[in-house]
């Protein structure tokens, strides 16, 4: 039997491959959205919301029961001229000198001195403290004096008059001796605001937040997880940093328009004037402490003890001599930045001229450490079981 060639069926020819499909790469937005809602979803957990309430509300109550109102303070100010006090021992002496008041006399007096009196009394430097206080204080009272002569001169004779100048000008001295430097009604508001919050809870805050970008994923056993991901090392930690930053921004955004609320309540003068600069130097704040705490973090999991060490040597102690090395200090530059606050400078004296070395710095700072910090991601390797050890 023969086998006709044409009956035979020759099989399908084989596809021809088209190439193997590109793998789809994620954009930088898309990553960015995804490592966003793994860090603010669990800060929102229930179980951890009354500790982020709590944490928030720390700092301000301190500031309400700490900062007096207005009348409080206004009560508890020494009063430096006692009316009556003043027109009896004046009476007394005009009348050992010959020169007796009369009953008329004496009630102009008095009106005089109790209506000069209240105007001292009025606050006027409640943003002032120390020295500043003292020395305004001081030019208060003189003017009030020499308000107090001119006014009696009218009903008083010449020899009264001449006897009323030099007790006034004694009563005076006295007077401005009693003055001593003490704290402002405001100062304590401010004390809170910069030593605490803004140069020592805030840097912490960014430093131990972005300090464990990295090490807290080792702990929870998830890098392996998102190094698998077609995603750089260094492209991941930047994305981390932003969203980390961008929460802490909001964060610290509410605790501060907090401080503020409780020093609006407390009527304190000159703070309203603040908030946009306060609001801007935190805006460029947060970002180099964060980046800070990002390059710690790669450098050692103890990066919370190795941000006090550069504490004390660079901000405590490089940044205050007084020579150009003290640009190294991330506070200095801060401080530059708050020093153009007429209260804020009333009690500190901080320099205010170089501004735009001030923000090029803080920039410069946060891109540098955050640079250094992904090349150490890029390349470095983790062992697992030190780095799981706490």
């Amino acid at each position: 039997m023969t086998v006709s060639p044409n009956s035979l069926q020759m099989p399908p020819p084989l596809p021809v491959a088209l190439g193997k499909p590109p793998e789809a790469q994620p954009t930088f937005q898309g990553a960015l959205r995804g490592i966003w809602l793994f860090t603010w979803r669990p800060q929102l957990a229930w179980r951890r919301l009354p500790i982020h309430l709590l944490g928030l509300l720390v700092l301000p109550a301190l500031v309400y029961l700490t900062v007096p109102s207005a009348a409080r303070w206004s009560a508890r100010r020494e009063p430096l001229i006692a009316p009556r006090a003043q027109v009896n021992e004046f009476s007394r002496r005009a009348a050992r000198a010959g020169h007796e008041l009369t009953s008329e006399q004496r009630g102009d007096l008095l009106q005089i001195f109790s209506e000069e009196t209240a105007r001292l009394d009025t606050p006027s430097s409640d943003t002032l403290s120390g020295e500043a206080a003292a020395a305004r204080r001081r030019q208060e009272i003189k003017a009030a004096y020499d308000r107090i002569q001119h006014r009696a001169q009218d009903g008083l004779d010449d020899a009264q008059f001449a006897q009323f100048k030099t007790f006034a000008g004694h009563a005076s001295l006295l007077a401005q001796q009693k003055v001593r430097p003490t704290w402002g009604r405001t100062e304590p508001f401010y004390h809170w605001l910069v030593d605490l919050y803004f140069f020592v809870t805030l840097p912490l805050q960014c430093v131990r937040a972005c300090g464990g970008l990295i090490r807290d994923e080792l702990q929870a056993d998830t890098l392996g997880f998102l190094l698998t991901r077609p995603l750089s090392r260094a492209r991941l930690l930047v994305l981390k940093y932003i969203a980390q930053t961008t929460w802490l921004q909001a964060t610290l955004l509410l605790e501060t328009l907090l401080l503020f609320a409780v020093a609006g309540f407390r009527q304190l003068p000159g703070v309203a004037s603040l908030l946009p600069l306060f609001l801007g130097a935190q805006l460029l704040a947060v970002p180099a402490w964060s980046a800070l705490g990002v390059f710690l973090g790669q450098l050692t999991k103890r990066y919370m003890p190795l941000a006090l060490i550069y504490g004390l040597i660079v901000e405590m102690g490089i940044g205050r001599i007084p020579t150009n090395i003290n640009t190294l200090s991330l506070m200095r530059h801060l401080k530059t930045l708050l020093a153009h606050d007429s209260g804020l400078q009333s009690i500190y004296e901080w320099p205010a001229q170089g501004v735009p070395l001030a923000i090029g710095s803080l920039l410069f700072a946060a891109a540098l450490f955050l640079t250094v910090a992904a090349l150490l991601f890029t390349f470095k390797e983790y062992h697992h079981t030190a780095e799981m050890q706490k």
